[in-house]
């Protein structure tokens, strides 16, 4: 979230300054917040655990983007822990087949051709699937990708079935629905 912030910042720092700054949106960090080390850190993936899905706000998946003289250019403004770990999160992207780094950056693109209230309620629906305890997340991350994959009028027809509303809890389907229907997956 801090690397959007910089970003903000350096992209404010080219142009002429407004009188008063908008504050950033409610899915950015501000600089000054404190931002708990790798190994505490919730958000990063557990070994053997059950697959999170990619935050398309994510500071990182805007980098994965970037070319890399960018990549340098936003890491040096921040601090070295934060620099190691970003880093090592790019260099796991970067040994990612071309294939799969141009299907992130595709999603990438995706996300960000939505409007900020669709990119709103993406990114707060994948926080909450994310929230889920490891077992949920296992049971509905498949779920979820079929219904990202399927034309619309089948989605919305299996959404609004009877028989698929009660398999999950109300925010459960909530989820799966904003999601699906706002984010769909690009092809493989």
């Amino acid at each position: 979230m801090l690397l959007m912030a910089a970003a903000g910042m350096s992209a404010q720092r080219a142009g002429p300054k407004p009188a008063k700054a908008p504050p950033p949106p409610r899915n950015v960090v501000r600089p000054s917040a404190a931002r708990p080390p790798a190994g505490n850190n919730p958000a990063a993936p557990k070994a053997g655990g059950a697959p999170r899905l990619g935050n398309p706000g994510n500071p990182v998946e805007r980098l994965m983007a970037m070319p890399p003289e960018k990549r340098e250019q936003v890491l040096e403004r921040l601090p070295q822990q934060q620099q190691a770990n970003l880093r090592e999160r790019l260099d796991r992207y970067d040994k990612l087949p071309a294939a799969e780094r141009a299907r992130l950056n595709q999603m990438w693109n995706t996300f960000n051709s939505l409007p900020p209230e669709k990119q709103a309620i993406v990114t707060r629906q994948m926080q909450a699937f994310n929230g889920l305890p490891e077992a949920r997340r296992e049971d509905l991350k498949p779920v979820l990708q079929r219904l990202r994959r399927m034309p619309e009028a089948r989605r919305d027809e299996l959404l609004n079935s009877q028989a698929f509303k009660d398999r999950f809890s109300e925010s459960e389907w909530q989820m799966l629905a904003e999601i699906s229907q706002n984010y769909p997956l690009p092809e493989r």
